[in-house]
């Protein structure tokens, strides 16, 4: 077939494709949300999924920048939020717009359980019916657990003591250790995260390969999610899914939780109560995946913003410096005091805040259970999908302003006169500001990752010089920094991990030498203000 004749056949093929979707596509209420037509009918926006994953959100929501429009995907109407009022919107209605469906579907999937497990899972899942069933009683005990408070502060401090383990031989070197952050940050985020969770039993502090282990199966979550063959298609994440959870069995099976976090036991004792705990193994990946997989990229993100830029660096060691306490009498150490992060250093906060508003590329999700209004102005259809992405809701110029793009950590600091309005608590509406989800499935987590994030990035500051190491060149010298990309396509974490690691050099500070630092844990680790 010469070029002639093959153009002339995709464009017939086309023409009887769009005819087709003319004829036999859904019909639409004027009153739903506008509609964005594929470049390819019928399977143009599956195309740009399966490509993009949730990233393809994103793109539409840039390249059309209106507050909902509507999908279709494989018979599916996908309704794409990008308006703040509107994401609130849904996010009250949380009767008829639930994440309930949705647990339900990927339960067996994610946590590879059958019959039995799941029909404690789906017993009022969403919590409509009341402070009853598996997952209501879980959520609650979750919340409590991770609240400010005693169980906080303990968490927190275990976390922080582990992590020191890793912090301190970065500065055993006099010439500096080659590292790349990632994988530092991975690793030590890893054991000293599942630390504050497990205690002193934890299995990935006794059992290294376990990280890998996890992140494997991270990495193959979307392929296991699709559920076809994942034994197959998704080998490596499977197989890794499966060591992890049978050494959290040997776990519960061994009395872990009686050392463990009081988060740890509230989802033990919910299981016990509701007859799964021969499941509590599994159903641990649920609890790794709030733990690991966004507060261990976010670290990252924060020190490469922060190091990358001499006049942030600069200004954040003189705010940590002024909370620093000494002693000299009888040892030479230094401590950093949590309690005061909050009320001392506004701009750790703010960069900690811009950090996770730039690399959130997170998508929340709500089923349509039943035809609904959405403020008044848009009709919703049964079972349709609500797609809320966060990324061009944190680009919003107005909103955020025309350095929306731009990082620019002062954007989160208050001035004096919003100081002194008692009824503005910040300067940006709630749902403007989506790292952490929002409604119903609001992070209970947060407080938690923003204390140890933050403490963490304070020590690490004031401790040590870090500069990118170039060994391109041949002569091992440090180079520029060069910001990578994210990895596309990670479903499950809202703050992806770089696509490429940053091989960097670290060095004790001038002046730092022979100090001994340590986190003072005196006090309790307060609400922070990340979430409005």
């Amino acid at each position: 077939m010469d070029s002639g004749s093959l153009a002339i056949t995709v464009a017939l093929l086309a023409a009887t494709i769009a005819v087709a979707s003319l004829l036999f596509g859904p019909k639409y209420d004027p009153k739903e949300p506008p509609v964005i037509h594929p470049k390819i009918p019928f399977i143009g926006h599956l195309v740009g999924l399966l490509r993009y994953g949730l990233r393809y959100f994103e793109i539409l929501s840039t390249k059309y920048p209106i507050p909902i429009f509507t999908l279709q995907i494989l018979g599916r109407r996908i309704y794409v939020v990008n308006s703040p009022d509107l994401i609130s919107a849904v996010q009250k209605d949380a009767k008829n717009l639930s994440f309930g469906p949705f647990v339900s579907w990927m339960s067996p999937r994610i946590f590879d359980v059958g019959d039995e497990a799941m029909a404690a899972i789906n017993e009022n899942t969403d919590g409509t019916k009341g402070l009853y069933g598996l997952l209501p009683e879980i959520s609650r005990g979750m919340h409590t657990a991770l609240a400010p408070s005693d169980s906080l502060d303990w968490m927190t401090k275990t976390m922080l003591t582990k992590l020191g383990e890793f912090v301190d031989p970065l500065g055993a070197n006099p010439d500096g250790t080659e590292i790349d952050l990632f994988k530092w940050v991975r690793t030590a985020f890893t054991v000293a995260s599942t630390e504050a969770t497990y205690g002193p039993k934890n299995p990935f502090n006794h059992k290294p390969n376990l990280e890998n282990d996890f992140w494997d199966f991270e990495s193959d979550i979307t392929m296991i999610l699709l559920g076809v063959l994942p034994s197959v298609t998704a080998r490596k994440g499977y197989q890794a899914r499966q060591r992890f959870t049978e050494a959290l069995t040997e776990y519960f099976n061994d009395n872990g939780p009686e050392t463990g976090s009081d988060l740890i036991r509230a989802r033990w004792a919910g299981e016990v109560k509701y007859n799964v705990a021969q499941y509590a193994g599994k159903f641990e990946i649920g609890d790794l995946i709030g733990v690991l997989i966004n507060a261990t990229p976010s670290f990252f993100w924060m020190l490469l913003h922060i190091f990358s830029r001499p006049a942030l660096l600069a200004a954040l060691r003189a705010e940590l410096a002024a909370i620093v306490e000494k002693e000299t009498t009888t040892t030479t150490t230094k401590t950093l005091p949590l309690s005061k992060l909050k009320s001392h250093c506004p701009l750790l906060l703010a960069t900690y805040k811009e950090t996770l508003r730039l690399q959130t590329h997170n998508t929340n999700t709500r089923w349509v259970k039943t035809s609904t209004s959405l403020a008044d102005r848009y009709v919703l259809k049964q079972d349709g999908i609500i797609q809320m992405p966060g990324y061009p809701v944190h680009t919003l110029p107005e909103i955020w302003g025309e350095d929306a793009r731009d990082f620019n950590p002062n954007r989160f600091i208050k001035t004096e006169q919003q100081k002194k309005k008692k009824k503005e608590r910040e300067k940006y509406p709630s749902s403007s500001f989506r790292s952490f989800g929002g409604g119903a499935t609001l992070c209970p987590g947060r407080h938690f990752a923003t204390a140890e994030i933050c403490a963490a990035a304070a020590m690490v500051v004031m401790r040590f010089d870090i500069v990118p190491v170039d060994h391109a060149g041949g002569d091992g010298g440090t180079g520029k920094w060069k910001i990578p990309t994210w990895k596309h396509g990670r479903i499950a974490s809202s703050v992806p991990p770089p696509a490429k690691d940053v091989r960097v050099k670290v060095t004790t500070r001038k002046g730092e030498e022979g100090w001994e630092w340590r986190w003072g844990f005196e006090g309790s680790v307060d609400k922070f203000e990340v979430v409005w």
